[in-house]
């Protein structure tokens, strides 16, 4: 699944984009896809693009907001072209790295199109049919409502993971990957963070010292940063928003190197299994 990083770039792609377009009509193909009212959407102006977590925000004129989550297998493709697949070149490409985003368009894993007034076309594929896109009016969202606050959030900070993690006892790589308590970590920048911060993934968030919390907190910070500066990772199921491999995957220090050397100290990392995920670590530079 997409981390904060991938989101955030698609983000960024789909904002340059999508932004003052007005959509002319919008079809599902699949219709658990989405939640709203489709006629809602029609004649309706793009007004921004935001990211919360892994979550996609689309503000609409008319206090309409649409939400997409991309989960496993999702993918957004943005094609400017008035007519099928003229100026591929042109194509704004995220999610899963199958070659949907140079294909033919619509196809069979295609599950909503927008198409807007000027003839660019932003389509919604989905392998697995896991994703989802849905639209509110003015009020609470309750898939925002319900996750924690942003990774790379100001107010972010280790007070905030030391609160959170009053009266816990589950292994801290678990707790950090809660999208309840911060939105945006995942498996892969968990990892990595917590090599970073010289934590283990398998020491229990209250055995974690504020000072420790302190240096998490930076290092959720800096990988994330990374992640975005690199083009996000493509280690699975990701392209960035150019439609092409991130390069995030040649600057892990422990995700995925289960049984090679650690670059710090030269001793083997170690491959675990925390909350039915598996992770990466490296015993001697983490405690």
């Amino acid at each position: 699944m997409p981390e904060l990083p991938e989101v955030e770039i698609i983000k960024e792609g789909l904002e340059k984009e999508i932004v003052g377009k007005t959509i002319k009509e919008f079809k599902i193909s699949l219709q658990k896809t989405f939640s709203g009212n489709r006629s809602d959407l029609i004649g309706k102006k793009a007004l921004s693009v935001r990211r919360r977590g892994k979550i996609i925000i689309l503000s609409l004129s008319g206090a309409l907001k649409i939400i997409i989550h991309l989960k496993m297998t999702g993918q957004l493709v943005f094609d400017p072209a008035k007519k099928g697949n003229k100026g591929l070149e042109k194509r704004i490409a995220g999610g899963h790295p199958s070659r949907d985003w140079v294909a033919d368009l619509p196809n069979k894993h295609t599950r909503a199109i927008f198409s807007f007034r000027d003839g660019g076309i932003l389509y919604f594929n989905d392998l697995r049919k896991f994703g989802y896109i849905k639209c509110y009016k003015e009020g609470l969202i309750p898939e925002i409502e319900s996750i924690g606050i942003d990774a790379l959030d100001e107010q972010f900070s280790a007070k905030y993971l030391l609160e959170k993690s009053q009266g816990k006892s589950i292994e801290v790589k678990k707790f950090i990957m809660d999208q309840g308590i911060v939105a945006g970590v995942g498996n892969i920048y968990s990892d990595e963070a917590l090599f970073c911060a010289g934590i283990s993934p398998k020491r229990k968030v209250n055995k974690v010292l504020p000072g420790e919390f302190k240096r998490l907190v930076g290092c959720i910070k800096q990988v994330l940063k990374k992640g975005i500066k690199y083009g996000g990772s493509s280690y699975r199921n990701y392209v960035n928003s150019s439609g092409g491999k991130g390069k995030m995957q040649d600057h892990l220090n422990v995700y995925g190197r289960g049984g090679k050397e650690c670059f710090k100290c030269g001793n083997e990392i170690v491959r675990t299994k925390i909350g039915g995920r598996s992770g990466c670590f490296c015993p001697t530079c983490q405690k």
